[in-house]
């Protein structure tokens, strides 16, 4: 739970023995109890067996047989004890409350999915929010797993100079992974689709037609697989008819905006991009709620809504540290090119303050600030002259090549997407408000709250968390998506509100006994500035 102070210090000896036992897979952990019974049945057969029989051999025969007799017995009884399938033995049983979940699913995005470092793979599906909330409960939860490094890039952190703090990152081969169960006979039990806005929750089309231009998406084929399942979404939710469903949508129809500098969106007027317009979101969110009220009239559902963008990393890591290295460097303004094409300027203060972001994907183009270079332009193929850029001169501190409107979330863009933001999550609660089968989560208030506290950070039992890139453990490296112990507190979020609006009792999960998400590649190499080294286009192709 949240507090203020850490807990008890373990020893060191207990910290690794701790963390050895809980990160051991079920199977393996089996076989550890396995053998420590069968090594303490050995001990009792060396030792006290022996020694009795020493003794009795003394005194009497038939007391010396009884008793090699009671000892084997006993020695037998230790061993097939340490031999029995624990598969065999009755779960604890959690009160649940008036909540059910005999039958659990949930519907979501690349987060419910447990999507991780710009990928999704096994080893972080296991810690999907949805997935760790059926473990509490010893719910059966299928997922459409991945093998490892999946499917997206998986990020990796190459090397982390301790000295200055900077790191570097490799990105894996986009369709390194493949899906491991993709037979198997009924929709998955996590529906998060990574990528997938409001809108698709409700929509019939071709889920193989999202593969190609404009979104080039995989995931909906290797989530939803088969319109025998039901041709959408929600229609594959329903044909499992969920006794407890999860529910967390809406966060790309801003999101894609917001990390795309406002030059993507989901909505267009002309070539201009924006967010969902709130009135459609509106729309499109009480038509999902009405349907799934008239469809699972039984079923609980849990609600969450859209954190602020400014709460991730992903918006708030570069601009400090370029703001610093500015001011370092003497330089009182930088320029950067705006959705229309005209170029305004920023300050290192402006950077440091949020009042202009420049996002994780501007990471590699900052230390360039200052240097004659298109370096931008040619890793992202675009011809400069049509965005009026003259490549010949000084990068980001002449007007005639500005810092890239795709890399930078102005003031004007912060303001549409935080009001955007606001609409979205008043409609989340409006739509369910009244219903009693239905709760509320408000992670954004979570978020807000760690975000607040980033100066003395937040504890979770005793593991201290900020919104800090890397350092900070609630995020992955993709700086958007939570680590595993951040779903770990997002799913305690849950089930706290199930515990007090269901009268339920679900035991909170111990954030301490989940690993870490950082994933160390092999290579070494260091930059000169203190920023995050991220090779061009490592966010290219990210589906949040």
């Amino acid at each position: 739970m949240m507090s203020k102070s850490p807990f008890k210090r373990m020893t060191v000896d207990e910290f690794h023995i701790k963390n050895i036992i809980s990160t051991l897979h079920p199977i393996k952990m089996e076989h550890a109890r396995y053998s420590i019974s069968f090594y303490l049945s050995a001990a009792f057969i060396s030792l006290p067996h022996r020694r009795k029989y020493d003794y009795m051999e003394s005194v009497y025969t038939m007391k010396k047989t009884f008793t090699l007799s009671y000892l084997i017995s006993v020695v037998l009884l230790f061993t097939f004890a340490g031999c029995r399938d624990n598969s065999e033995l009755t779960a604890p049983v959690v009160n649940t409350g008036s909540a059910d979940f005999t039958t659990f699913v949930s519907i979501g995005n690349s987060i419910t999915s447990g999507y991780q470092s710009n990928s999704l793979y096994r080893d972080a599906q296991q810690y999907s929010f949805p997935n760790q909330i059926a473990q509490q409960v010893g719910a059966n939860f299928v997922q459409p797993l991945i093998s490892n490094p999946g499917i997206g890039g998986r990020i990796d952190l190459k090397s982390i100079d301790v000295s200055t703090g900077s790191v570097v990152l490799y990105t894996n081969p986009i369709d390194a992974g493949s899906p491991l169960n993709p037979s198997y006979a009924a929709p998955y039990n996590n529906l998060g689709v990574p990528g997938a806005v409001l809108a698709d929750v409700l929509d019939t089309t071709s889920f193989t037609s999202k593969a190609a231009a404009p979104r080039t998406n995989p995931f909906f084929s290797i989530v939803l697989r088969s319109s025998a399942y039901g041709n959408s979404i929600l229609a594959q939710a329903v044909k499992l008819n969920p006794s407890f469903l999860a529910l967390w949508i809406g966060n790309n129809d801003v999101l894609s905006y917001a990390i795309s500098g406002g030059v993507q969106g989901t909505y267009y007027v002309g070539s201009t991009a924006y967010p969902t317009p709130s009135s459609d979101f509106t729309d499109l969110y009480n038509q999902m709620i009405s349907s799934i009220s008239t469809t699972l009239p039984n079923s609980k559902v849990a609600v969450a809504n859209i954190p602020n963008v400014q709460t991730i990393p992903f918006f708030t890591t570069v601009g400090p540290a370029l703001a610093a290295s500015l001011t370092k460097a003497g330089v009182s303004e930088i320029y950067y090119q705006k959705n229309n094409y005209s170029v305004s300027t920023t300050t290192p203060s402006d950077l440091s303050n949020f009042t202009t972001i420049i996002t994780l994907k501007g990471s590699p183009y900052a230390p360039l600030i200052g240097t004659v270079t298109g370096q931008f332009y040619r890793d992202f193929g675009i011809n400069p002259a049509l965005h009026g850029v003259d490549t010949t001169k000084a990068f980001g501190v002449t007007s005639a090549n500005p810092f890239p409107n795709l890399l930078v979330l102005d003031n004007d863009e912060q303001t549409l997407v935080n009001q955007t933001v606001s609409d979205f999550n008043t409609a989340i609660s409006n739509a369910i408000r009244g219903k009693s089968n239905f709760i509320f989560i408000d992670v954004n208030k979570t978020f807000n709250e760690i975000r607040a506290n980033d100066s003395t950070g937040t504890y979770f039992n005793g593991v201290i968390f900020r919104t800090a890139y890397i350092s900070g453990g609630l995020f992955s490296l993709d700086g958007v998506h939570p680590s595993n112990q951040g779903a770990g507190i997002i799913a305690n979020e849950f089930i706290k509100k199930i515990n007090s609006s269901f009268g339920a009792a679900i035991p909170q999960i111990n954030i301490s006994t989940l690993p870490s998400s950082i994933n160390f590649a092999k290579a070494q190499q260091y930059n000169r500035v203190g920023l995050p080294i991220v090779p061009p286009g490592t966010y290219n192709n990210a589906l949040f």
